[in-house]
C-alpha cells in the first residue's frame, strides 16, 4: 500500500513538473531547391526559403521566387511525361543542427492548382524535423499555368501523442532559462510548484509515509489495551 502512495505521489508530481515545460519553443530556417529536370539525377535550383518562428504554434514566413519562363516550360513538360516535381529542404533548427530531406509531387498536380501548394514539416517529440511532405490537391492538368508564382501554405506537425520535449532539450533549455536569469535579462515566471518541486516533493512523500505508517502504530497500542 504504502508503494502504491509512493508511486502516486511521484507519478503526479513530475507530470506538474513535466507539463508546466510544456511551453520549449524554437525556430526553423528553411531552404528550398526544387528540379525541374526529367532526368533520374535530380539537378536542384533554388526556389525561397520559410522561416518557422515558432515551432509550437507554427507561425512562419515565406519568400520565393517566380517561375523563370524556362522552367515554366520545364514543368510542364514534367507534368506531360507524368513525372515527378521534387523538392528538396535544407533544414536548421535552433540547436544549430542542419537535416536536409527530400519530397515530391506529380508535377501535373501543381499546374492543376496553378503553383499552389501545401508543405508540411514532420518534427519528433524533440522537435527534431524528420520528414517533409509536398501536397497539391489537383486537378492534374497538362495546360501551361496562367502564373509564374508560387502559392505555398507551411504547416508543422507532431506525431501523435503532441508536442513534448526530449529529456536533452528539456536539461538545454533549463540551462538556457538559467543563464538568462543569471544575467538580469529574462522574469522566471514559473509556478510555484515549477521553482521549488525539488524540496515539495520529498516532503510530501514523508507526509504520505507518516500517514501510513501512524495508523499501525495507533492499532497496536488498542490491542494492548484489551488484552
Amino acid at each position: 500500500m504504502k508503494s502504491l502512495l509512493l508511486s502516486v505521489v511521484l507519478i503526479c508530481a513530475l507530470s506538474c513538473v513535466i507539463g508546466s515545460e510544456l511551453d520549449y519553443d524554437g525556430w526553423l530556417q528553411i531552404r528550398l531547391y526544387h528540379a525541374l529536370n526529367d532526368d533520374p539525377v535530380p539537378h536542384f535550383a533554388e526556389r525561397g526559403n520559410i522561416t518557422v518562428t515558432s515551432i509550437r504554434t507554427g507561425a512562419s514566413t515565406i519568400g520565393q521566387m517566380g517561375l523563370q519562363p524556362s522552367q515554366v516550360n520545364s514543368l510542364t513538360k514534367l507534368a506531360q511525361n507524368s513525372r515527378q516535381y521534387r523538392l528538396k529542404a535544407v533544414i536548421k533548427g535552433s540547436s544549430g543542427a542542419e537535416t536536409t530531406l527530400y519530397t515530391s509531387v506529380p508535377a501535373c498536380h501543381l499546374l492543376g492548382t496553378e503553383l499552389e501548394d501545401i508543405i508540411t514539416i514532420w518534427l519528433d517529440a524533440g522537435a527534431d524535423p524528420v520528414s517533409i511532405t509536398q501536397v497539391s490537391p489537383g486537378p492534374c492538368s497538362l495546360d501551361t499555368p496562367t502564373t509564374s508564382m508560387w502559392t505555398s501554405s507551411v504547416q508543422v506537425r507532431y506525431p501523435d501523442g503532441g508536442p513534448i520535449p526530449d529529456t536533452a532539450s528539456y536539461i538545454y533549455k533549463l540551462e538556457r532559462e538559467k543563464e538568462a536569469r543569471e544575467r538580469g535579462e529574462t522574469k522566471d515566471n514559473r509556478s510555484f510548484f515549477a521553482k521549488y518541486w525539488m524540496y515539495i516533493i520529498p516532503a510530501l512523500i514523508f507526509f504520505v509515509l507518516s500517514s501510513a505508517t501512524n495508523p499501525e502504530a495507533g492499532g497496536a497500542g488498542n490491542g494492548g489495551q484489551r488484552q
